[in-house]
């Protein structure tokens, strides 16, 4: 199987180190300083709980110009980013690629083959003008949760702060064979990847922690265990999360951990920066469409 990694950061960059390591075709795409000292020097890979600290060379690209064709994407970049490089990013797919996108909130393709009302509903906020629907198309698409927590500690160096989980699955939540391919894939790179059978459950779990930590995190500087343990922001995040989880039940979604659970977890990534706060330290554009 070749795969492109496509926007090799803190998540993309992990997994193209795991799934390189066990010999998988893997081709990173990254942007400015990172790409140069991936390049130059490979990329470094960080973990105290895979227990490793090494470098893999690469084949790495800052574009996608005469790449050929890959049989699975790792789309990893931002929502945002990700709508306006669709066109780019449809000229490396073939007929049966499988487009695997890592980002935060709800997606693009949320509502294909969601039934009634709103089946095939385009969400203008984060594909304002359909260019992923068009030009990506959703029947490609496998939906993934992501749960590690990772930086770039310097271009060119990831490090894992913990995490193994990414959870996969069919728009339809059927058991394809794709989706246990790729799930097996996953799996022997040292992950955990298991196939959901209701995705969009897993993605407004993962988004009812996301559209509230994430902007208050940036509002208040804090990490995420610092927001937990202050009675405060944690009033605040308990009543963002009842307005998600509201909105989800009118969609039929079902919870599947407390709320309670859900702060407890984000307690023990420790004191780790929200995705978004780092970008707000980097002074690059924040995620909010896709999350808020």
């Amino acid at each position: 199987m070749r795969i492109c990694i496509y926007g090799a950061g803190a998540i993309g960059g992990m997994l193209g180190f795991l799934l390189k390591r066990i010999g998988v075709d893997v081709t990173l795409i990254a942007r400015r300083e990172h790409y140069a000292s991936i390049k130059k020097n490979g990329l470094t890979f960080i973990s105290t709980e895979y227990n490793i600290e090494d470098s893999l060379k690469f084949d790495i690209f800052d574009n996608l110009e005469n790449l050929g064709k890959f049989d699975l994407v790792i789309n990893s970049l931002k929502a945002h980013s990700a709508n306006q490089t669709a066109s780019i990013v449809s000229t490396i797919l073939h007929e049966n690629s499988i487009m695997l996108p890592t980002l935060n909130g709800v997606p693009w393709w949320f509502f294909h083959k969601f039934g009634g009302k709103f089946d095939n509903y385009k969400l203008k906020s984060v594909d304002p003008n359909q260019s992923l629907w068009k030009n990506v198309t959703p029947s490609k698409v496998l939906g993934c949760v992501v749960y590690p927590a990772a930086i770039i500690e310097r271009p060119g160096v990831i490090k894992h702060i913990e995490g193994k989980r990414f959870i996969i699955g069919e728009p339809d939540n059927a058991k394809s064979e794709r989706v246990s391919t790729v799930s097996d894939l996953l799996i022997k790179a040292g992950l955990k990847a298991p196939i959901s059978r209701d995705i969009r459950s897993d993605i407004w779990l993962k988004l009812i922690g996301n559209s509230s930590f994430n902007p208050l995190s940036v509002i208040t500087q804090n990490t995420l265990k610092e927001i937990c343990e202050n009675e405060d922001t944690k009033i605040i995040i308990e009543n963002m999360m009842n307005e998600a989880i509201s909105i989800g039940e009118k969609l039929n979604i079902k919870m599947k951990l407390t709320i309670e659970k859900r702060i407890e977890g984000a307690r023990n990534v420790g004191n780790h920066k929200t995705s978004t706060l780092q970008d707000y330290k980097n002074k690059r554009p924040l995620e909010l469409n896709a999350l808020i």
